[in-house]
């Protein structure tokens, strides 16, 4: 397995929202609905994340979760799923199987769970490579609220570049 590690000059550039910034990690069905209401394919990134759309009975077609918050452990989210499924992805890093495995469960188009051993903050990336257009990722921003993204092409090429420049293989970043 071959894992790659965040260039420091992305540290930064990472923690600014890739989309809409909602205030609240929490936000209402009223505050999510007009943002989600276009997407045919949503996909959560988070524990806090993942579970708040559940308890907002808004269904999420992939949701990757770690079991921890702010680096803490916790217990399980609320969450619906099909197919459950889990991997090995070290904290700070991603791997060639991570992504692999993100492409694969967003084509399969089946409602899927991915339990990560580690870290999941940068599964975002692959969520938004391999989404097809449109689709809406939602992810926590530490202590300041919750990321709302629509997946458009310009961001794919961005998280493209940012993932030939951790080391990736071109050829495993198609889409």
């Amino acid at each position: 397995m071959e894992v790659k590690s965040l260039p420091e000059k992305y540290r930064e550039f990472l923690k600014q929202p890739f989309g809409i910034l909602l205030s609240s990690s929490h936000p209402s069905f009223t505050d999510l609905q007009p943002l989600l209401k276009n997407s045919d394919f949503i996909i959560t990134v988070g524990d806090a994340t993942s579970e708040n759309l559940f308890q907002l009975d808004i269904k999420a077609n992939l949701q990757i979760i770690d079991l921890m918050e702010k680096r803490r452990k916790r217990t399980f989210p609320k969450l619906a799923w099909t197919n459950k499924v889990s991997i090995d992805n070290p904290a700070g890093t991603l791997s060639t199987e991570s992504i692999s495995l993100v492409c694969d469960m967003i084509k399969a188009k089946t409602d899927t769970l991915i339990i990560v051993n580690g870290e999941e903050d940068l599964f975002t990336l692959p969520a938004i490579l391999f989404a097809p257009v449109g689709t809406s990722v939602l992810y926590g921003q530490p202590d300041e609220g919750l990321v709302v993204v629509s997946v458009n092409n310009s961001l794919k090429t961005k998280v493209r570049n940012i993932l030939i420049e951790m080391g990736f293989d071109e050829n495993i970043l198609k889409y």
